[in-house]
């Protein structure tokens, strides 16, 4: 599988490894068109690197801000242009797949997350997706596109979190699978120097909560 998850939800991920993994097997190249085609939808080849640095210095530039990818509007900028990605993928996908069932929805977002390069997933034992306040999801994206982009560039010497979009994107797709506003957050990053890039994800207002909750329990481990 391209998705680790805990046992409970290894069924419905199967599933949807299978559908997604039919969705990319019609791929269409059609360099002498300048078109890529898959399922019928047009797709695109971007450089990892471009479109992180691309994006965050074109806002900071547009913007006058200063600090480029570390300013804190900057981030947030990143972070829901990512979220608007992953809502507008999802919807897409879900309609295209005929999907209906709100964890159904959930568990073809990280298959399509490996399947598209942005990174796998790891969903941890801990989380509880369900369509209510109550959700909670513990996740970390090894090898995370933007942790890869930064590292090859600079090192592990980021002093924030730098996977913004990886955050944002995941957030978007869960929101639009459950029909509730989550927010995902990234707590450790490799280009931090971190062992992982970990994200807790709840509702927009739990999020707060939630990773003080998850701090003071690893403090007291």
């Amino acid at each position: 599988m391209t998705v680790d998850v805990p046992e409970n939800f290894r069924d419905e991920f199967i599933i949807a490894e299978k559908k997604v993994a039919n969705h990319f097997d019609s791929i269409n190249w059609e360099p002498k068109n300048g078109r890529i085609l898959i399922g019928g939808e047009r797709y695109i080849l971007v450089r990892a690197s471009s479109m992180r640095m691309g994006i965050t210095e074109t806002l900071a530039s547009i913007l006058d801000l200063d600090g480029g990818m570390n300013n804190p509007y900057a981030i947030k900028l990143t972070y829901h242009f990512g979220k608007s990605l992953g809502r507008l993928d999802a919807s897409k996908f879900h309609l295209s797949m005929g999907l209906d069932d709100p964890l159904e929805k959930l568990s073809t977002g990280p298959v399509h997350f490996a399947f598209t390069g942005w990174a796998k997933v790891n969903i941890k034992p801990e989380s509880n997706p369900t369509p209510d306040e109550n959700y909670f999801l513990l996740y970390t994206h090894p090898q995370s596109f933007e942790a890869d982009t930064y590292i090859l560039s600079k090192g592990s010497n980021s002093i924030l979190p730098t996977c913004i979009l990886n955050a944002g994107y995941s957030a978007g797709w869960c929101s639009e699978s459950f029909g509730i506003d989550l927010c995902a957050r990234e707590i450790t990053c490799r280009a931090k120097g971190d062992k992982e890039c970990l994200f807790i994800m709840a509702p927009l207002d739990k999020i707060e909560d939630k990773i003080k909750e998850y701090l003071e329990k690893m403090n007291q481990e």
